[in-house]
């Protein structure tokens, strides 16, 4: 069934031809290659990068080296992500679909009309006829699962309490139902996560690609403040910003940590703000659907109406923000792998964008080693210590003043652009020496790991 001896070189004019690309990435042709030969696979790259077309390639090069369809099932997160790939692979001439979107397709589900079958844990796990149906399949070559990080960070819980998502703990179970080859992907992923995550899947002599993750656009700040300051002063910078500059103001990404402080943030923000709130927005898992879609059409536009979006993580899966300058993690994510997907909002455009992570003391309790590092670190450079929970080294021809705050103090190039670049928390900070408010969280903060699909 797999292993086929061929002339990839020939057969990759198929993909191109099927998803109008004028050529594969290297990564993409090697992955699908093993893929090929029955080789499961872990692929970290960054969003944007063309990760999926490691298994819509697979698909085509399939029906084309056997003259005969199959079927990939790929697991996802968020129905916001399903619903994207059916409609992008529909546009390519390709059947697809999710389970839950339609009862009338559940018998082509199971008859395998379908190319890519999309499903969420819950949904292909949790009902028996599903699992009957991959049991009984011979249609299925490939199981994918997309952001394969959640698998740790959903699956499982440090504490007593039931996982955020326990299905995902569940997932290896799809190895027992079908006989082929499994594809994780994600955007980053340190050494431990991989191996982890591998294991959940006994995944042995597993075919590796892991990129880089350094955003070298991206200027990195930390700044730690008193738990004493209220929420009005540390955010008087992105009220004076908007007063001032309207709809002309560079787009703001904030994380927050849990529904309760980004609600908090935004409301601070309209009380200050007025009619200028509209110019605001909030986003997170318990925001209505409407919300949500009017919120992403508006950020998919460099000149949208948001200019600042306070959200939690729920924002950091299965959208496409454009035109992101600042990103601000208010409170440290508790990994090295959240963080690095949050900050890395910013620039997509490849200009020059700036991250900073504001904290206290009281946030760093329940963190991870690599990102408890990376908060109390006061001399290394920062996108040192980020690479280094991937194994890997910045450039060593990056510009000091352009790589994060502690470099750039170092930085003896003497150009004019030297001091430009700084966040804007720090251009427009006033003094601040006592508060009415406590911005530490509190027990009943609710945690939002991202929306659940249903």
């Amino acid at each position: 069934m797999f292993g086929c001896n061929i002339n990839m070189d020939d057969e990759f004019a198929v993909v191109r031809s099927k998803f109008n690309l004028e050529a594969l990435k290297p990564f993409q042709e090697e992955t699908i290659r093993e893929l090929l030969k029955g080789r499961d696979s872990f692929v970290s790259i960054k969003t944007g990068g063309g990760k999926s077309i490691c298994y819509q390639g697979f698909q085509a090069m399939w029906a084309e080296l056997h003259k005969c369809e199959c079927s990939v099932l790929v697991v996802a997160p968020l129905i916001s992500i399903m619903k994207e790939q059916c409609e992008y692979l529909k546009s390519c001439d390709l059947t697809a679909t999710y389970i839950g979107r339609d009862p009338n397709e559940e018998t082509d589900i199971i008859n395998g009309r379908f190319q890519f079958l999309f499903a969420s844990p819950e949904s292909i796990l949790s009902v028996q006829k599903w699992r009957d149906m991959l049991t009984v399949s011979k249609q299925y070559k490939l199981f994918v699962v997309d952001e394969a990080h959640t698998i740790l960070h959903w699956g499982e819980s440090e504490t007593e309490t039931e996982p955020f998502r326990v299905w995902y703990s569940k997932l290896g179970e799809i190895r027992s139902l079908i006989e082929c080859p499994v594809l994780l992907i994600t955007a980053t992923a340190n050494k431990s996560a991989r191996r982890e995550m591998q294991k959940k899947f006994c995944m042995k002599d597993c075919h590796e690609i892991v990129q880089n993750p350094d955003r070298e656009n991206i200027k990195l700040f930390v700044h730690k403040f008193k738990s004493t300051v209220s929420l009005c002063d540390t955010f008087y910078f992105l009220i004076h910003l908007i007063k001032q500059e309207k709809e002309l103001c560079e787009r703001f990404l904030i994380f927050c940590p849990s529904i309760k402080t980004c609600s908090e943030i935004f409301s601070v923000l309209r009380m200050e703000l007025g009619q200028l709130i509209k110019h605001v927005d909030m986003f997170h898992s318990q925001s209505p659907d409407t919300i949500k879609e009017k919120i992403k059409e508006d950020m998919r536009v460099e000149n949208g109406n948001i200019r600042v979006l306070v959200a939690t993580s729920a924002a950091g899966m299965g959208v496409n923000f454009k035109a992101i300058k600042y990103v601000i993690n208010y409170g440290p994510p508790r990994d090295m792998d959240g963080f690095v997907q949050q900050f890395g909002r910013a620039g997509r455009d490849e200009g020059v964008a700036i991250a900073i992570l504001l904290f206290n003391g009281k946030q760093c309790r329940k963190l991870d080693e690599d990102m408890k590092t990376y908060v109390l670190n006061e001399e290394t450079c920062r996108r040192e210590i980020i690479l280094s929970a991937y194994k890997s080294k910045p450039s060593p021809n990056r510009i000091p003043h352009m790589c994060c705050d502690i470099c750039a103090i170092k930085c003896a190039c003497k150009s004019s652009d030297c001091s430009d670049v700084v966040h804007p928390f720090f251009k427009y900070k006033i003094p601040i020496y006592s508060s009415d408010s406590d911005t530490d969280f509190d027990a009943d903060d609710m945690l939002d790991d991202t929306e659940i699909s249903d």
